[in-house]
C-alpha cells in the first residue's frame, strides 16, 4: 500500500510541476506580447486590447513597411541634421540658442501628419506588392467605417468589389490565375451590382496569385494611378439604393512605389514595390432630398420640355 501512495503523491506532484511550468510559460508568453505591443506605433488604449494573432500581423505589417519606406525610391527614411547628439557643453548651448522656427517646427512637425489626414477629404493607404495594406489612416473609419487595426495587414481583395479585382490587380501589375479575368469582368457588369457581391462575398476571395519573378514596371511606363473601386463599407445613410448598399464608390489616385536601384539606366525595368495612394469616397448617386429656400419653386417638364407641372408659388 505504501509504494502505491508513494506514487500517487509522487504523480500528483508532477502534475503540480507540469502545471507551474504551463502557468509560467503563458505568464512569460503574455509579458513578451504586452511589451511587442507597446512598442507599435499605436495608441496605448488601441494596444492593450489587441490579442495576440493581431499584435503578430501589425508588427509584421510595421517592418514591412519600415522597409517599404527604405528600400523605395525615393527612401522615406527620417534625416538627420547636424551631428548626433552628445552632451558637451557646446551642444548644450546650442541648444539653448535655438532660434524659434526651430523650437516651433519642432513642436508642430509631430503633429503635421494628423492635420494634413484631417484636411484630406479621404483617406490615405500603401499596399505592398501583394496587395496587402501596409498602412492606411484611421481617417477610414470616418468614410468607410472599417477600422485601421483590421485593415492594416489584410488583403485589398478582401475589402473591395469582386468584380473591381481585376481593376486592382492591374493597377499593382499583378497577374490574376488563368479564367479568373473573365468571370469577374463579367460579375463587374452585373445588373445586380453590391447586391450581388453581398452573395459572392462569402464565397473564397479570388485573390490574384504573385509570379514567380519581381514585379516588374516597364521603363515607358508611368508610375501614376488613378482609377475607381467599390470598397466595403459599414456605413449606412438614409436614401441611399439597395444595391449599393455596402460599398462604395472610391476614387484611387496614387502612384505606385519602386524599389531604389543602383543603376538609373532607362533600359532596365523598375521593380514595383507597392502603392501608395489616397482614397476619396464618391457620394451616392440617388439624391431623394434637396434643401429649397423660400425663393425657389419646383417644377416638372416631359421629354418636350413642356410645363405639366408647377407649383404655386
Amino acid at each position: 500500500i505504501a509504494p502505491s501512495k508513494a506514487s500517487f503523491w509522487l504523480q500528483a506532484l508532477r502534475k503540480e510541476k507540469s502545471r507551474d511550468a504551463a502557468r509560467s510559460r503563458r505568464g512569460k508568453e503574455n509579458f513578451e506580447f504586452y511589451e511587442l505591443a507597446k512598442m507599435l506605433p499605436l495608441p496605448g488604449a488601441i494596444t492593450s486590447q489587441l490579442d495576440k494573432a493581431s499584435i503578430i500581423r501589425l508588427t509584421i505589417s510595421y517592418l514591412k513597411m519600415r522597409d517599404f519606406a527604405n528600400q523605395g525610391d525615393p527612401p522615406w527614411n527620417l534625416r538627420m541634421e547636424g551631428p548626433p547628439p552628445n552632451t558637451s557643453v557646446k551642444a548644450i548651448g546650442a541648444q539653448r540658442r535655438r532660434s524659434p522656427s526651430a523650437v516651433a517646427s519642432e513642436i508642430f512637425e509631430p503633429h503635421l501628419g494628423s492635420h494634413i489626414l484631417q484636411s484630406l477629404d479621404g483617406f490615405v493607404f500603401a499596399l505592398n506588392k501583394e496587395g496587402r495594406f501596409l498602412y492606411i489612416s484611421e481617417t477610414v473609419s470616418i468614410y468607410l467605417g472599417l477600422s485601421q487595426v483590421e485593415l492594416t495587414g489584410s488583403s485589398v481583395f478582401d475589402y473591395i468589389h469582386p468584380g473591381d479585382h481585376v481593376e486592382m490587380a492591374e493597377q499593382l501589375g499583378m497577374k490574376l490565375p488563368p479564367g479568373r479575368g473573365m468571370s469577374l469582368s463579367q460579375g463587374a457588369v452585373n445588373e445586380d451590382g453590391a447586391s450581388s457581391a453581398s452573395s459572392s462575398s462569402h464565397s473564397e476571395t479570388p485573390e490574384p496569385v504573385e509570379s514567380s519573378s519581381p514585379s516588374l514596371l516597364a521603363p515607358d511606363n508611368t508610375l501614376e494611378r488613378s482609377f475607381f473601386v467599390r470598397m466595403k463599407s459599414t456605413l449606412t445613410k438614409r436614401g441611399v439604393h439597395i444595391k449599393s448598399s455596402g460599398y462604395k464608390v472610391i476614387h484611387v489616385t496614387g502612384r505606385l512605389r519602386i524599389r531604389m536601384a543602383l543603376t538609373h539606366s532607362r533600359s532596365v525595368p523598375n521593380q514595383i514595390m507597392g502603392m501608395v495612394v489616397v482614397a476619396h469616397a464618391l457620394p451616392p448617386p440617388t439624391i431623394n432630398e434637396v434643401r429649397i429656400d423660400c425663393q425657389m419653386f419646383v417644377t416638372r417638364v416631359n421629354m418636350d420640355l413642356k410645363i405639366v407641372y408647377c407649383e404655386n408659388r
